[in-house]
């Protein structure tokens, strides 16, 4: 009997402390679920080349083209197939030094 109330009273005592937290909290949380999608007409409009020059030299940075070409896509492959099948073969040595089939 008295471990029920024990129970009913450290469920109180949680669920005041949770409402506590939550209320301070919640002054800091934003939602932008009614925001109507992007205000910004030109939001993912590329930049000018003249304008990259200009940003460019304003910051002293330079942009770099993040596309990964045919050339280096085709080395990557390369050293992902090397990788694997060295794992493969160590597993295959470590499995027949074990004696197993």
């Amino acid at each position: 009997m008295n471990s029920i109330k024990n129970s009913e009273k450290f469920n109180s005592l949680v669920k005041e402390m949770v409402g506590i937290l939550f209320k301070k909290h919640l002054d800091e949380m934003t939602s932008t679920g009614a925001v109507a999608g992007y205000e910004t007409p030109n939001a993912f409009k590329g930049i000018s080349k003249k304008k990259k020059k200009s940003l460019e030299k304003q910051t002293g940075y330079k942009f770099v083209d993040e596309g990964v070409s045919d050339a280096d896509m085709k080395k990557i492959k390369k050293a992902i197939r090397k990788e694997v099948s060295d794992i493969l073969f160590d597993i295959w040595v470590k499995r027949n030094s074990w004696g197993g089939k």
